[in-house]
């Protein structure tokens, strides 16, 4: 499968990439140049040719909004609705068929921990540009589920994110963390589950191609539950109560 993972400046995405470059053809991007070993082109995410250019013949996106450390908040912003609304626009007109976007639980961090908290709830964001940024990526990517034309899950991640797998997410003592190993897995899950135009949002009548799922290791006592991942990625099922 041709893989497109943007934001190639984030450490998650370099590390997405050489997990995911086992088993598919892997190009990073991101808006500035980036020194790496791998395939790498630079692509500002604007409206024009060269967005078109960079998605045609993908198979699939892999979409973070993480910025280089220390970015202002309206670049933040920029990111998450203009470039975010430009990629889905490129990628839908060029065919490309799955939207992996990568957004955060920490949307859900402000409900008491003693609360089962599904995909359901709504998401609290506040004005920390970091979070509301994750909020307003995945509006714009429910919005063109909405329209059809391209099957997109948004996979809400476990925090902190931790080197190595399961056990070491157990090891941190955090309640809702996700380990590399696992969410490699998760997103090699999305780019081939059934998303299906059935599935249907929680404030939308029509048949959508838009799915939230959450996203931590299964760890005992985890904080969010993991019955989604389970039922549409096929991983983890009987694990993951709250």
């Amino acid at each position: 499968m041709r893989v497109l993972i943007t934001a190639a400046s984030s450490r998650l995405s370099r590390e997405l990439s050489a997990a995911l470059s086992r088993d598919n053809d892997v190009l990073l991007t991101d808006r500035s140049e980036v020194p790496t070993d791998q395939r790498f082109v630079s692509c500002d995410l604007g409206h024009d040719r060269a967005t078109n250019d960079l998605v045609r013949g993908m198979d699939a996106i892999v979409h973070s909004i993480e910025s280089v450390p220390g970015a202002s908040a309206a670049t933040r912003l920029d990111v998450a609705m203009r470039c975010t609304y430009n990629l889905l626009t490129a990628a839908r007109s060029a065919g490309v068929g799955r939207f992996v976007n990568l957004s955060t639980l920490r949307l859900l961090d402000d409900y008491p921990e003693n609360l089962t908290v599904t995909e359901n709830w709504r998401p609290t964001p506040g004005v920390e540009p970091v979070i509301l940024s994750a909020h307003l990526c995945e509006f714009v990517c429910r919005e063109f589920g909405r329209e059809g034309g391209i099957k997109i899950a948004n996979l809400r991640l476990g925090f902190p994110i931790v080197e190595g797998d399961t056990s070491a997410a157990a090891s941190s003592g955090e309640t809702a963390a996700l380990a590399g190993d696992d969410l490699a897995t998760a997103i090699n899950a999305a780019l081939i589950a059934d998303l299906g135009a059935r599935s249907q949002s929680t404030d939308a009548p029509q048949s959508v191609s838009f799915r939230t799922i959450h996203v931590q290791s299964p760890i005992p006592n985890g904080r969010f539950l993991l019955k989604r991942a389970a039922s549409i990625l096929g991983l983890w099922e009987g694990q993951g109560a709250a």
